[in-house]
């Protein structure tokens, strides 16, 4: 029998967005754009950070007055009720694919495990 993987992986896609983390996310970014003010800074917050990861992966270095633009919107994002709300959700989700993510990968863990040093017994 040939399986394929992909199938499985379009149908946990099609289940994720029907999850109660995912509808919890989906909420609270809709309560964050009903918030003007906190949405747009948020907006802006996520375009600095993005500018910065990209500059990083070319190889420069964010400016020092880049990396205290997007500490100080951090910290004034972060103070926003509608922003906290997103980042508690957005951790649950990231908590569930962790644990799926686990959950596929156990069968390369278990594939390596006798070479694998599994605590202070094995030194």
């Amino acid at each position: 029998m040939v399986v394929n993987i992909y199938d499985t992986a379009n149908e946990m896609s099609r289940q994720l967005v029907e999850t109660q983390e995912f509808l919890g996310l989906k909420k609270a970014f809709n309560e964050l754009k009903e918030d003007k003010e906190a949405f747009e800074s948020f907006k802006k917050f996520q375009t600095m950070q993005a500018t910065a990861q990209r500059k990083q992966m070319q190889g420069q270095n964010p400016t020092d007055d880049e990396i205290k633009a997007i500490q100080t919107l951090a910290k004034e994002i972060s103070g926003k009720k509608a922003v906290q709300n997103l980042m508690n959700n957005e951790r649950q989700v990231d908590q569930m694919l962790q644990q799926l993510n686990k959950t596929i990968t156990s069968p390369l863990q278990d594939l390596y495990s006798d070479i694998m040093p599994q605590g202070p017994e094995d030194k």
